[in-house]
C-alpha cells in the first residue's frame, strides 16, 4: 500500500513529488545532436536516476531500458546521423574536444550507457546500438557540480551532468547553460525530498519555480 501511495504522489516522468514536479521547467531543447540513453532496468525507477531527464530536456532524444525480460533494446542505426559516439571513458576512448569534432561527420548521435561501471561496460560491448560507436570521454579536469548520490570522487559525474558537459562541447555554451539551470532545480529538489538539505538552506526560488 505504501509503495502504491508513493507512486501516486510522484510524477511518473521526473519522479519528483507532484508539488515539486520539474517537468514544466524543462528547456525542451531541439538540438542537431541526437542523444540516446540506455538505462539498466535496476536503475530506471530510482528517484536518484538522472538519465531519464534526457527525454524531458531534449526533443531529439530517446531513453531505452536494458535488462527487461523479453524486451531487448530496439534502436536500429539511424542513417540520418553520420557518426555515432558512445560516452564511456574506457580503453580506447578519445577525448571529446574541438580537435576530435572538427573532422567528424555531422550530425552526431551521442549514446549514453547508464548503470554501474560493469553494467555500462557490458552495454558498450554487447548492445548493437553501441558496440560499433566511437568511444569518447569528457575533457580532462571536468569535475561534478552536482551530487545526488553519495559519491566521493569529484571527477565522476552523474549521467545527466555528463550529458550536459558533452553537449557543451558539441553544441556550445548556450545549450549547456539552459540544461544546467534545469538540472540545478532537479538536484536541489531531490536533496530536499531526501532530507539532505533543509528548506531554509535552499537557494531562493528553487522550491517556487
Amino acid at each position: 500500500m505504501r509503495q502504491k501511495l508513493d507512486q501516486r504522489l510522484r510524477c511518473p516522468d521526473c519522479r519528483m513529488h507532484l508539488e515539486l514536479c520539474v517537468c514544466h521547467l524543462s528547456p525542451r531543447l531541439d538540438l542537431k545532436t541526437r542523444v540516446e540513453v540506455v538505462i539498466h532496468y535496476a536503475d530506471i525507477r530510482k528517484m536518484s536516476n538522472s538519465g531519464r531527464l534526457v527525454k524531458l530536456a531534449l526533443q531529439n532524444s530517446a531513453v531505452h531500458v536494458r535488462g527487461l525480460k523479453d524486451k531487448p533494446v530496439e534502436a536500429a542505426p539511424d542513417k540520418k546521423y553520420e557518426t555515432d559516439l558512445v560516452l564511456f571513458p574506457g580503453h580506447g576512448s578519445v577525448e571529446l574536444n574541438e580537435k576530435f569534432l572538427s573532422p567528424a561527420a555531422h550530425p552526431l548521435r551521442l549514446l549514453i550507457p547508464d548503470g554501474s561501471w560493469n553494467q555500462a561496460s557490458s552495454m558498450v560491448k554487447r548492445e548493437p546500438l553501441m558496440k560499433n560507436a566511437v568511444k569518447v570521454h569528457l575533457p580532462a579536469g571536468i569535475q561534478a557540480k552536482y551530487r545526488i548520490r553519495a559519491q566521493e570522487d569529484p571527477f565522476k559525474l552523474c549521467t545527466f551532468e555528463a550529458v550536459i558537459r558533452a553537449l557543451g562541447v558539441i553544441e556550445g555554451s548556450r545549450a549547456e547553460e539552459k540544461l544546467d539551470a534545469f538540472f540545478r532545480v532537479w538536484i536541489y529538489r531531490s536533496l530536499y525530498i531526501k532530507g539532505r538539505i533543509a528548506k531554509a538552506d535552499m537557494p531562493e526560488g528553487i522550491l517556487m519555480a
